[in-house]
């Protein structure tokens, strides 16, 4: 199955969906017949005004937001007559984006049936512009938590400006692609990012940087301490930039001992990942060279896959977007 399979996947257009932060490329689409609702940022007009000139986005692609969520928790943006309702809460490229991933996700909870499932397109750092980052960690995730933090802090400015990398300029790559990984910034932009430290408005970033095991193990640890009831059904490595996850309710009841057996399974895994980043880099052990020639590293089918990651995920304009200023949270 492609991605948008992946994510929708046992859903019917009968399903009753929202979809968080959408912008150009919605998956359900009320126009193609699905009983979708969105919530975004800002309204219509407002994401039309934004992406105008982005290249690689269709505005008309853009539909009308039926909540729009300005900030504080989720579901105070979704009326209280829907929490409980839907079948499905689809989010693609934005749980990064968050500035508090416990209250995202237990906002997701409160707006699912007992029955429903959170979908989540995640960035994979080995695969995109994250890729010389750290990936975070349940306690970073609880410390947001206790800060009840809705602005990203000073080191998110610093980390994700001082570390983002692209390949051949685009920022999400095919998992073997060998090809340097180049800095974006000049070491300058550390000056910009804190004068960020003293701005009231949103201002984005990746703030959260994940490989499937550290995703796996934060998921773990946040409901064994009763912050999340939500457990991993499914959890799909993706071949180009993102890895796809399905999250149900419910909690896993385990013992201490096979919780710390999987914790210690999960971390070991996280360096095995880490590892296996490596494999693009050329004076690494792990190197694998190229079975292409060193002028043309990605094939035409592959590029044309990446081409339609742009459409439906982030442009590199969109990623650098923080640089330029304020805006309201994604």
């Amino acid at each position: 199955m492609d991605r948008n399979q992946q994510l929708l996947d046992g859903l019917t257009k009968t399903s009753k969906v929202i979809e968080i932060g959408p912008a150009h490329n919605p998956l359900v689409p009320r126009s193609a017949g699905w009983n979708s609702f969105s919530l975004d940022h800002a309204t219509r007009a407002d994401l039309v005004a934004k992406y105008a000139a982005d290249s690689w986005v269709d505005t008309a692609q853009i539909e009308e937001v039926d909540f729009v969520w300005h900030g504080g928790s989720m579901i105070d943006a979704v009326p209280a007559e829907h929490h409980g309702t839907f079948d499905a809460v689809i989010a693609s490229h934005v749980i990064e984006h968050t500035t508090d991933v416990i209250r995202f996700l237990q906002g997701a909870r409160t707006l699912l049936r007992p029955e429903g499932s959170l979908r989540l397109a995640v960035p994979d750092k080995r695969k995109c512009f994250d890729f010389y980052r750290n990936p975070s960690t349940t306690a970073d995730a609880i410390v947001a938590y206790e800060d009840r933090r809705d602005r990203h802090d000073t080191r998110t400015h610093l980390d994700y400006a001082l570390r983002m990398a692209t390949k051949g300029g685009c920022p999400g790559w095919f998992e073997g692609d060998i090809q340097p990984a180049e800095l974006l910034h000049g070491v300058e932009i550390a000056w910009q990012m804190l004068r960020y430290s003293g701005v009231p408005d949103y201002i984005d970033a990746h703030n959260w940087v994940f490989v499937p095991a550290s995703f796996e193990l934060m998921m773990l640890e946040l409901g064994a301490l009763a912050f999340l009831d939500l457990e991993i059904e499914s959890l799909v490595a993706m071949p180009a930039t993102e890895f796809l996850v399905r999250l149900r309710p419910g909690r896993e009841a385990v013992d201490p001992d096979a919780i710390q057996a999987r914790r210690r399974a999960l971390m070991s895994r996280i360096l095995i990942e880490l590892a296996d980043q490596t494999r693009q880099i050329a004076d690494s052990p792990l190197y694998v060279p190229p079975p292409l020639p060193a002028s043309d590293p990605t094939p035409p089918r592959q590029r044309s896959r990446l081409q339609r990651w742009f459409s439906a995920g982030t442009s590199l304009a969109a990623a650098s977007a923080g640089f330029r200023g304020p805006r309201s949270p994604a």
